[in-house]
């Protein structure tokens, strides 16, 4: 049971001083709630994934200058697809000590955080890790599916707080609830939404297979698979409503609400606190 009148959110990302973490926490500080910062997974992981589950009431997986480690997906392709590789553009957190163990931890709260129904948000490569610990895989470098950079514009000095690309939110999906009144109708080829709305973009990977659970809510610009054909970015991911987590708020977004780029952000957080303090409410009365 939480000690605090406040909702505590826990916020699991690559330091405290970066610019994504204060931007996240900062928000869930404007909007009423508690953001700890999740860091302390150098001694004693299992101890500290008891204590922090018991303590927050929400979670929030940031992304990561470095990427999820390819060995752990890349043999869920077939024999023979070029996919079955690290990518020379990979940099994986499997190469220094801190980077494993960070993916231990947030590996194992997910895990227990969707136990319990604990409602979560993976951002960047927190919804990569979701995706991938349930099955899914990524594309490892999408300058080479896309034919250009257009996705990093951090690198392109763009700022983070101004959007650089369309995200066409599918029907009948959370996300799109989430979205309430943004009613720009848009026809993507053959994919027909009634929202659209413009984000930031600040990544290399982007989901391939998406794990069994889930099913994409979100799109983007069509890529070029490895054997030719193209198919559309996920940039974003919820519980598929056949599927054992389809009773409870879990999303992950390709892109970085915290900057508020668009309205959109302001949303996803009102939603996510709105959930963590439906679950506080449950947990507390079972406690």
């Amino acid at each position: 049971m939480s000690t605090s009148d406040k909702l505590i959110i826990g916020v699991s990302g690559q330091n405290i001083m970066t610019p994504s973490v204060r931007s996240m926490m900062k928000q869930l500080r404007d909007h009423g709630t508690h953001s700890v910062f999740l860091s302390s997974y150098e001694a004693d992981i299992a101890q500290d994934i008891a204590r922090d589950i018991a303590w927050v009431d929400g979670l929030v997986v940031m992304g990561n200058d470095l990427d999820i480690d390819p060995n752990t997906y890349i043999n869920r392709y077939p024999q023979g697809d070029p996919r079955r590789r690290v990518h020379p553009e990979t940099r994986s957190e499997s190469d220094c000590d801190k980077g494993k163990r960070r993916a231990i931890y947030e590996e194992l709260m997910l895990k227990a955080a969707l136990a319990i129904q604990m409602p979560v948000l993976g951002i960047c490569g927190g919804m990569h890790r979701l995706n991938i610990m349930h099955g899914g895989t990524l594309h490892q470098h999408i300058p080479e599916l896309v034919g250009c950079d257009k996705h990093m514009q951090h690198k392109q000095g763009i700022a983070l707080n101004i959007p650089s690309v369309p995200i066409v939110i599918k029907e009948q999906t959370t996300l799109h609830d989430i979205a309430g009144d943004i009613p720009i109708p848009f026809i993507l080829k053959e994919e027909k939404c009634d929202k659209v709305i413009m984000e930031n973009s600040m990544h290399h990977q982007a989901i391939d297979i998406v794990a069994p659970l889930f099913r994409v809510s979100a799109i983007t610009d069509s890529i070029k698979r490895p054997n030719g054909a193209r198919a559309f970015m996920a940039m974003a991911i919820e519980p598929d409503p056949e599927g054992s987590f389809a009773q409870q708020f879990v999303l992950g977004v390709q892109w970085h609400p915290e900057f508020g780029a668009s309205c959109l952000g302001d949303l996803i957080i009102d939603r996510l606190i709105h959930e963590t303090e439906g679950f506080r409410d449950r947990r507390d009365k079972d406690s």
